[in-house]
């Protein structure tokens, strides 16, 4: 987000010093010991700063935001099993076999021994519940790898 003040400040994400604050309808001149306060299109804010005499406050306030770790997995251990076999009935051929196993276990109909119908079905889900789990395990080791890569922070 980025603004210019009526001072001709320009405000990128937080609000930097100026000399002519008091001037200012948008900028309160803080005191060396309070969090800076912003006020960008009529909604203020306030800036407190990672390191320094408001660290408490900092994490306070942080704790009710998510944190900017990148999350690229589509499954985590308990939702593995239903996430991926919804996913899988939505193929129409799964859908087909699983209608085979259903009419099968029809006494009327079966033209096979149950269990023998089952078994395309079952290899078929297990495959590409292997090959999906597998390609989900190395994005989590990306995401890990990127996550906890190490940066230089410029400060102006």
């Amino acid at each position: 987000l980025t603004c210019e003040c009526e001072c001709g400040w320009l405000f990128v994400s937080i609000c930097q010093p100026c000399d002519e604050l008091a001037a200012c309808s948008m900028c309160t001149p803080p005191s060396p010991d309070d969090a800076r306060i912003c006020s960008i299109n009529g909604k203020r804010r306030t800036v407190y700063a990672r390191h320094g005499p408001h660290q408490q406050e900092y994490e306070a306030v942080s704790r009710n935001y998510k944190d900017n770790t990148i999350r690229t997995t589509k499954y985590s251990l308990l939702t593995f099993i239903p996430m991926n076999l919804f996913q899988q009935f939505h193929r129409a051929a799964n859908l087909y076999f699983l209608f085979l196993v259903l009419l099968n276990w029809v006494p009327v109909i079966e033209a096979f021994q149950k269990e023998i119908t089952m078994i395309p079905l079952l290899v078929v889900l297990a495959v590409i519940a292997i090959k999906d789990a597998l390609e989900d395990y190395r994005s989590y080791l990306f995401d890990k790898k990127v996550n906890n890569n190490i940066v230089r922070v410029f400060c102006w």
